[in-house]
């Protein structure tokens, strides 16, 4: 059961119900703008929980994919002081980043330099890429839906001795972490685009158009 995804209404129904331990105090230095992006940001706390035992102090990570979940990413990596590098084909995007990171790019290349690897697209040919040019002992870690079936061969990981780690969803201590450093964040790019409810339509192309980091449905 997943809220809003697997056999329960979200929060466009007009009653959700919901255990009393899934609720969590949005603090009163939080908007209800900026609070509508707590879910993602946990999303990317849990992920990185699962890879904190390989991350240390002088890994260089790769975060592939400047979407939201991406952007996410690379800003709460770099705000602990990780040497983080950001590849989209989205220009706009990178731009977002360009001084929270060490380096950004449009093209998907030198792959073999990062220690660990964040794929956040979904991409089946950016996943291939990775599972090919990753360096020995890399890390990486999978946020994107949906990637479909690969050829790979298993000797390269064993040989290599590549960690591979999926992630989806968040706990209740991520959401309680994400409200808390929600504030220290740069959301500006993803809460300026808000569309009134009746006119999701428009929200949904201007959201395929890949235009906008995210839009916002206002009921």
């Amino acid at each position: 059961t997943e809220v809003g995804v697997i056999n329960h209404h979200g929060a466009y129904a007009q009653l959700v119900v919901v255990p009393g331990n899934a609720i969590h105090v949005i603090p009163d230095n939080l908007d209800m703008k900026t609070a509508s992006l707590a879910e993602p940001l946990a999303v990317v706390l849990r992920a990185l929980r699962r890879i904190r035992n390989r991350l240390t102090a002088h890994n260089k990570v790769a975060v592939i994919g400047a979407g939201p979940i991406g952007n996410l990413c690379v800003q709460v990596l770099s705000s602990e002081g990780y040497n983080v590098s950001v590849f989209d084909k989205n220009e706009d995007r990178l731009k977002l980043l360009e001084n929270k990171v060490q380096k950004t790019s449009a093209e998907l290349v030198d792959l073999g330099e990062f220690d660990t690897i964040v794929e956040a697209t979904g991409s089946k040919q950016i996943l291939e890429q990775i599972s090919r040019e990753s360096n020995t002992d890399s890390t990486i870690l999978l946020l994107g839906f949906p990637y479909g079936d690969l050829n790979y061969n298993f000797e390269d990981l064993v040989g290599k001795e590549k960690v591979i780690i999926g992630s989806v969803g968040a706990d209740s201590e991520d959401f309680s972490q994400a409200l808390k450093i929600l504030p220290t964040l740069d959301t500006a790019s993803f809460i300026e685009n808000i569309f009134p409810l009746k006119d999701y339509e428009k929200a949904w192309d201007a959201q395929k158009s890949s235009k906008y980091l995210k839009i916002i449905l206002k009921p």
